[in-house]
């Protein structure tokens, strides 16, 4: 039975964990798919303005082409005498602004709106002869007004742009003719293929669609169009004959549009400044903005979660594998303690006195927390404290409410209480301190939190403290302060024994080793050149042992160190590795004052660890180190010019021997700063105060 629950739990676990994930994965889809809405809608209202400026600057500036036209002296003359050489003139002049302006037709039309002279004259479909004074431009043209018109060519069948602008003969009289140019529409829509993946449209005031970058929209209305309308638009052919059936789009209020099919799009719709009543309008097919999250969000969950599935199945079998096993245990322990119950029952009483005990005592413990727990108004006074506050300082609860910290504390302490307040309040964020209560016996360290409490409107009205007592960590912090420090200084006494050991012991074996060999060769010059030979190389080879010896026993503990003092030390040792290493290093001391060995030599170290990250990490050519000493502290810095750390590397460097060095800095009370050097590579600095050391020269 205890099986079958167990089975059903772990199965019930698994459904819930495989719930959780596909609920997490749906909300962070959801927000991700939000996201971009956002997104879509911001950039389609700048694709919507960007388009619409464009078409306001293009109607604007051929609208002046249009006036430059009207204003030359060959369109004037065509009008009073349109034949002959006047005419020639005329032709020419249209034809020069088709080619330059890439126009489908410049031509010309009387004061009666006949047509006579035009850049297609020799075309088919010429406008000369023709009379379009039904058409609006020329009405308002002839009038004295420059007009703009977008239309189907009753002639040409081609949607096109007009600009008309009045010609007079004479300024004071009325107009004496209408020069006219028409661009095609396909300048516009070449200027919407720059709009992005969605659809873009020119309509009318009536919705009208005259040019889009989709075909399939021209001569549709982006809303529904009363019979008034429809035979208002067809007494103007403005746009043929139509029909001009509905797109199906509906515009909804949250600036969006569905059309017949169910599609959504995200909807932006901007007026032409420069041609009153049209409009840009721009859809965002929101389908396609949602593939975009969706398609490589599910390639890389659907491995995941298939991952997922298969983890939570194995971990189901082997965790009811392993439950099993513990219920096979458990019956067995039961059995044991129901035999052991049956010898045990005259000490039941007993028992249960114990347990009663033991549980009121252990509830006691839990309604106790050891953290002091406390809220504050904002002038200060306490609202609340938990019975660990009593407790700590002598005072209950009903005594404390009311009362700042300058009535419950001395003043030094309630002062710096009150400024971390402060700090909170003024901040509106937590703060995390380090603060000493006074105590029967002493004071006692504390690590407070505090944090404001808001009211509705999202005021500041109170705070929280919440303070742990740390006083015992803070000892252990400096008992293990002084155990490394001692532990460093054993390494440097180890290190000295084992440089004496080489230089006294293994040194003198090698030199006696060597004039063993030395004597050897001289020995068996004459009898046996070979082994004369042999033994001369047995003695390059002890001297190169015997420097090497030297070279590590040196490394190991320089004896500049102890009888010079640092600045001969580093002066020795920064040679020793330029000689190694063969990067450039300058090294430069200003009257540094000579301070106490442990100090000397932690720097020492701290310098050698320095330019041995230089030497395996950094890639540098040059070194510069420099020991000096400024405002009663001694600096040393290390700066090479190689590849440097990454700026996340900087603020996490642990690595290269970093713990070790601020350890070191640490144990003789200094600071150890890593940052980017002047020329590119890194900075370390040490700072050390001289209030112990001695000024004698170093």
């Amino acid at each position: 039975m205890a099986r079958v629950k167990l089975r059903v739990i772990l199965v019930v676990l698994s459904i819930l964990s495989f719930l959780s994930v596909s609920v997490a994965g749906y909300v962070t889809f959801r927000s991700l798919r939000d996201s971009a809405y956002k997104e879509s809608e911001k950039d389609s209202a700048l694709h919507a303005e960007r388009i619409r400026n464009g078409v306001s600057s293009f109607l604007a500036g051929n609208l002046k082409t249009a006036h430059a036209l009207a204003g030359l002296k060959e369109i004037g003359e065509v009008l009073s005498r349109p034949r002959g050489p006047s005419l020639a003139r005329a032709n020419a002049v249209l034809d020069h602004f088709r080619n330059a302006l890439a126009a489908d037709v410049c031509y010309v039309m009387d004061r009666d709106g006949t047509t006579v002279a035009s850049s297609n004259r020799n075309a088919p479909d010429s406008f000369v002869g023709n009379n379009f004074s039904f058409r609006p431009y020329w009405k308002q043209a002839i009038r004295g007004t420059p007009s703009t018109y977008m239309a189907l060519g009753v002639t040409s069948n081609v949607r096109g742009v007009y600009f008309s602008h009045p010609v007079y003969g004479d300024p004071a009289a009325p107009p004496v003719g209408v020069a006219v140019i028409k661009v095609s529409t396909g300048t516009i829509e070449r200027e919407f293929g720059q709009g992005g993946e969605g659809i873009v449209l020119l309509a009318d005031p009536k919705g009208i669609v005259f040019a889009s970058n989709r075909k399939d929209w021209l001569y549709r209305s982006l809303q529904t169009l009363t019979q008034e309308d429809v035979e208002e638009v067809a007494r103007s052919q403005q746009f043929g004959s139509g029909p001009w059936e509905w797109s199906g789009l509906s515009i909804l209020g949250d600036g969006t549009a569905r059309d017949g099919s169910g599609r959504a799009y995200r909807f932006s719709r901007l007026d032409v400044s420069t041609y009153p009543g049209w409009s840009v309008v721009y859809l965002s097919d929101l389908r396609a903005v949602s593939r975009k999250i969706s398609a490589p969000l599910f390639r890389v969950t659907g491995p995941i979660l298939l991952a997922l599935c298969f983890l939570i199945g194995l971990s189901v079998f082997f965790l009811y594998r392993r439950a099993s096993d513990d219920i096979v245990r458990r019956k067995a322990a039961e059995e044991a303690l129901l035999e052991a119950q049956k010898q045990l029952t005259r000490h039941s009483g007993e028992l249960e006195r114990q347990v009663k005990e033991r549980t009121r005592r252990f509830t006691n413990i839990l309604r106790h927390t050891p953290a002091v727990v406390y809220v504050k108004d904002r002038e200060g006074r306490y609202t609340y404290v938990n019975p660990r506050f009593t407790e700590l300082f002598g005072v209950r609860n009903a005594e404390v409410r009311g009362k700042t910290d300058f009535d419950v504390f001395p003043y030094e302490f309630a002062h710096a209480f009150r400024e971390n307040d402060r700090r909170v309040l003024a901040g509106r964020t937590p703060i995390q301190v380090e603060e000493t209560f006074p105590r029967a016996g002493g004071t006692r360290v504390y690590l407070s939190n505090r944090f404001p409490i808001y009211d509705d409107e999202g005021i500041p009205t109170a705070l929280c403290g919440i303070s742990t007592d740390i006083s015992e960590i803070k000892r252990a912090e400096d008992q293990l302060r002084r155990l490394s420090d001692s532990i460093i200084a054993g390494q440097e006494k180890e290190r000295a024994a084992v440089a004496r050991e080489l230089h006294d012991e293994f040194g003198q074996v090698l030199t006696a080793l060597g004039l063993d060999a030395a004597w050897l060769r001289d020995r068996m010059r004459d009898a046996d050149p070979e082994a004369s030979r042999q033994a001369q190389a047995m003695c390059g080879v002890i001297d190169k042992a015997i420097d090497e010896v030297r070279g590590i026993a040196t490394r190991l503990r320089p004896g500049a160190l102890d009888h010079l003092g640092l600045v001969d030390a580093l002066d020795w040792y920064i040679r020793d590795f330029e000689k190694r290493s063969r990067i450039r290093c300058v090294y430069h001391s200003h009257g540094a004052p000579r301070i106490p060995d442990r100090a000397a030599t932690a720097a020492y170290r701290i310098a050698q660890e320095a330019l041995t990250n230089v030497a395996r990490h950094s890639g540098a050519t040059h070194v510069d180190i420099s020991l000096w000493a400024k405002d009663g502290n001694l600096l040393l810095s290390v700066e090479d010019d190689g590849k440097g750390l990454a700026p996340e590397q900087l603020g996490e460097s642990n690595g290269l021997g970093v713990i070790g060095m601020r350890e070191r800095a640490s144990l003789i009370g200094g600071t150890l700063s890593i940052g980017p050097g002047t020329g590119g590579g890194v900075r370390i600095e040490l700072r050390i105060p001289l209030a112990a050391a001695s000024g004698d020269p170093a």
